[in-house]
């Protein structure tokens, strides 16, 4: 029976219908028989009530399948931890909890790394990046959901939802940045946000019309209509505003009905300005209707600013102050709104949270009770359980630098031999890099020991986010790193380089401790694999000593 269901929502599920695949999911974990089972009906049950709009039963099963997949015991553990944490995130993220969103996602994020899954790190990243968006980091938002993207594209037609969810995101990412820059009247970053915006929201549209997915198209149309209303193809937006808002009432999809009601009353007010109407009512009355207080809390609070905003900003243009002045009151009712939701749906998930909490420490009391009658063997064989997962810990701490969390001078030996064998069996490039904090001791003696603890701490954050899974970045010394590429031809090696020369030099040092400036040398060997690693050490080391003496900050490359 868990088979049958589980197929059936998996089908319903593609054509959209989650309300009924989420009705079928919930069949399948009754009759579910393992913890495998219960795990893969919770994960898809998280996946699917954001959808519907319901985020606490989200919340709830998004907890339950991290605990339960806590249960299972393989290799594929890291495998099912990715997928759970994955869907946690996200749904914190959608109850504006970006802290908690980021440490799920980062975790997710780790052990899809850990499992070597390209499918499930690109959801984990897609994921990671809503959490950054929250946080209003766009930047970071968008840097994630790229390398998202770049995997993505690499994954069969089986992944063509993370591909237009990655598009998408990064659309809307950048349409979100345009909202705020028009109603800070920046125009200059209104446009930048706009043409980052306009390649995927474009290539989402033209995507997903392949798909059965009706609410995948709704979406994506719905961020083509937001891209053609700031550059002003008006007359296409209506017509794929009624396309999308046709099909969002055929499937029930309520919400997505308002934003295609409120973005064409946006378009039409926006046609009659650039016809120089001065009377334009039947727009602004559409418009006031959807903003007003009893309109449906299903219209996103960020839209509805955006809505009156508008309102005032039109009524500002026809000479019509009284209305300007109440729309002004109702935009600033809606930013005290807006705090007040947020806030109230943080506590939500705050007593969700506390009440999951809480059945399982009764859950974990009651498995105590039941350990303590269970016999000597089993007591015996636990032990042999946990001494096995400390010896598994101490392993990995013997490889893992403390300070900064990357691979450490022991493993990069450990490694390296390997990455160069399996370059010359795969007839493959090689390059590495070793990098070197410019000037390193003078941070130390200018602002102390912990401030210079900090700054490798964050270069090893910026290199971390900046490379693939599949690299080899390790702490080889006290402002020392190596990267090794397998691969990697010079050219693109010294590309790699020098974006990440470049993300180290352009970060905001001065938010540390005011003063501070931190740029890195690298020097890069590459080429055909040497015979023995030593080889590829030394070039790599000549190179770096070249760039020091040639004045720092830059990337130096020699052949091997």
């Amino acid at each position: 029976m868990f088979q049958r269901e589980l197929a059936r929502a998996l089908h319903l599920s593609r054509r959209g219908a989650y309300r009924d695949a989420t009705d079928a999911l919930e069949l399948s974990l009754v009759a579910a028989d393992s913890v495998r089972e219960r795990a893969r009906a919770l994960i898809l049950i998280a996946h699917n009530l954001p959808r519907q709009g319901d985020l606490p039963a989200a919340l709830r099963r998004a907890s339950e399948a991290v605990a339960m997949v806590r249960l299972i015991d393989g290799p594929d553990q890291d495998e099912w931890t990715a997928e759970a944490l994955t869907e946690l995130c996200y749904v914190y993220a959608q109850f504006q909890m970006g802290r908690d969103a980021m440490q799920a996602g980062w975790q997710g994020l780790a052990a899809a790394r850990r499992a070597q899954d390209p499918a499930r790190e690109a959801w984990a990243l897609n994921r990671l990046a809503v959490a950054f968006a929250v946080t209003d980091q766009v930047e970071q938002a968008c840097q994630h959901t790229l390398q998202a993207l770049e995997i993505a594209q690499q994954q069969a037609a089986g992944e063509r939802e993370l591909l237009l969810s990655c598009l998408n995101n990064l659309a809307h990412f950048w349409l979100q940045a345009h909202a705020e820059a028009i109603r800070d009247e920046d125009r200059r970053s209104a446009a930048e946000a706009l043409a980052q915006a306009e390649p995927y929201a474009v290539r989402a549209a033209d995507l997903v019309r392949e798909e059965g997915n009706p609410f995948l198209v709704v979406v994506s149309l719905s961020n083509l209509v937001e891209l053609q209303l700031g550059t002003g193809a008006i007359d296409d937006a209506l017509l794929i505003a009624d396309e999308y808002e046709r099909l969002a009432q055929r499937h029930g999809y309520a919400g997505m009905v308002l934003q295609a009601r409120a973005q064409r009353a946006l378009l039409q007010l926006k046609r009659d300005d650039c016809a120089g109407a001065t009377d334009a009512l039947p727009a602004l009355a559409t418009l006031q209707d959807l903003v007003s207080q009893q309109a449906p809390q299903q219209l996103p609070t960020r839209l509805r600013r955006q809505l009156a905003l508008a309102i005032y900003r039109a009524c500002k243009l026809r000479g019509d102050t009284a209305r300007a002045l109440a729309a002004h009151e109702l935009l600033s009712s809606l930013e005290r709104q807006t705090a007040r939701s947020a806030m109230a749906l943080q506590t939500e998930a705050m007593l969700i949270r506390q009440e999951f909490e809480q059945a399982q420490a009764r859950a974990e009391h009651a498995l105590q009770d039941a350990r303590r009658e269970r016999e000597r063997a089993e007591l015996a064989e636990q032990e042999q359980q946990r001494l096995r997962r400390e010896a598994a810990e101490l392993g990995r701490m013997a490889h893992e630098d403390a300070l900064t969390g990357l691979n450490n001078r022991r493993h990069a030996e450990f490694a390296l031999p390997l990455l160069l064998e399996r370059a010359r069996q795969e007839h493959k490039p090689i390059a590495l890099g070793l990098l070197d904090i410019d000037h390193f001791k003078q941070v130390n003696d200018a602002f102390g020991h912990g401030v210079g603890d900090q700054a490798l701490q964050k270069v090893a954050q910026v290199l971390r986010r900046q490379l693939r899974s599949a690299d080899l970045l390790a702490r080889v010394g006290g402002e020392e790193f190596m990267l090794v590429f397998v691969g990697v031809p010079a050219e693109r090696g010294q590309e790699i380089c020098e974006r990440l020369r470049g993300a180290i030099a352009n970060h905001l040092w001065g938010e540390l401790v005011p003063g501070l400036r931190v740029t890195v040398s690298i020097g890069l060997a590459a080429g055909e694999p040497p015979a023995k690693a030593a080889m590829l050490v030394e070039t790599a080391d000549q190179a770096l000593y070249a760039a020091k003496h040639a004045g720092r900050n830059r990337v130096q490359v020699m052949g091997v």
